[in-house]
């Protein structure tokens, strides 16, 4: 009778996965301690989980204030998040993450923040102009030999899956280095034929009728992962709050995959301050409800990079996950759920 929190590490090595569950998920008594983490704010609707743990509660209810760090993406982030300036970031892998992982930085993916997976729309696909397509110019990826094709810097992953699905090489195009609102522009002024393109701009291609979608983008990488990811901030000092962190996100993600609800759509327009029509058009991306990235798809990128030299070191997957805070959250979780 009134056992503290802390005994509980004790009790687990006694009792079972059940009591376990009830025991992690337990809180002292009181509100807990507000703590400030800072989190890299990259406005993109695939950052919806955390903007909703946000909105509704979930982080401060875990004694989390969250100082939001705004960056164009998850490069720019990176320097401040191996220093421990920042504590969360989220994104797509990259070249630079990789290679400063293998350097010794103390980096890891704690969670899926997305993938590109099959559903009833795409939220990443090849697209291509509309009149080169009309006129059978472009109907295959094969028909891409010799075009300009948009490849933003670092992220050419996608390029590469796409020609490969034409027995085409990056040799046999012109590649083109631009930003996704760059890239939107240049289909309307016929400056580029092709694109891996992701939400919103895909949607924003779509209405301006400049572009088809050629291939959706599970057939090019199939579950290519979107990841959150933990830095020193947490992982060296401070792991208990990186699992009430883990806590707070889950429950926005379980609140994200509910879809375009007024709500969850009212939380995505004040973060990322786009068109609420727009927002209601776009595919938004998938992302798994107990927040696990399989390992298939990242080794699958990892041995690309690694293949096309841009990283020095293929890493294992020991060296760049961390599933314990998942593990963690997901028990406390499913407790609070049946509680």
């Amino acid at each position: 009778m009134g056992l503290k929190l802390m005994h509980c590490s004790a009790i687990v090595l006694l009792v079972s996965g059940l009591v376990i569950s009830a025991c992690i998920s337990q809180s002292p008594a009181g509100p807990p301690e507000m703590t400030t983490v800072k989190v890299a704010n990259i406005p993109t609707t695939s950052n919806g989980p955390l903007f909703i743990a946000q909105e509704e509660g979930y982080f401060a209810r875990q004694g989390i204030n969250v100082e939001w760090e705004k960056f164009p993406g998850v490069a720019a982030a990176l320097p401040l998040l191996v220093s421990g300036d920042i504590a969360v970031s989220a994104g797509p892998l990259t070249p630079g993450l990789i290679n400063a992982i293998a350097k010794g930085a103390n980096v890891r993916i704690v969670a899926e923040k997305g993938r590109v997976a099959a559903g009833d729309c795409t939220p990443t696909a090849l697209v291509v102009r509309r009149d080169l397509y009309e006129k059978g110019l472009i109907r295959n990826v094969s028909d891409l030999k010799g075009r300009k094709i948009m490849a933003i810097s670092d992220q050419d992953y996608g390029i590469f899956r796409a020609l490969s699905l034409g027995n085409l090489t990056k040799a046999d195009v012109e590649l083109i280095d631009m930003d996704f609102a760059s890239g939107v522009i240049a289909f309307r002024n016929k400056g580029i034929d092709a694109a891996v393109l992701t939400e919103p701009y895909i949607t924003q291609a779509l209405n301006s009728d400049s572009v088809v979608v050629l291939i959706r983008g599970e057939e090019i990488y199939p579950d290519y992962p979107y990841a959150l990811y933990y830095g020193p901030a947490i992982l060296d000092r401070d792991p208990d709050l990186g699992r009430r962190f883990m806590i707070a996100y889950l429950q926005g993600v379980h609140q994200y995959n509910e879809g375009k609800t007024e709500r969850n759509l009212e939380i995505l327009q004040n973060y990322t301050h786009l068109d609420r029509e727009l927002l209601n058009q776009s595919c938004l991306y998938p992302v798994a409800r107990d927040g696990n990235l399989p390992w298939k798809p990242v080794d699958e990128y990892l041995e690309w990079m690694y293949a096309n030299k841009k990283i020095a070191q293929k890493l294992e997957e020991n060296q760049l996950f961390d599933r314990s805070y998942l593990t963690y959250a997901n028990a406390a979780v499913q407790n609070m759920t049946r509680g």
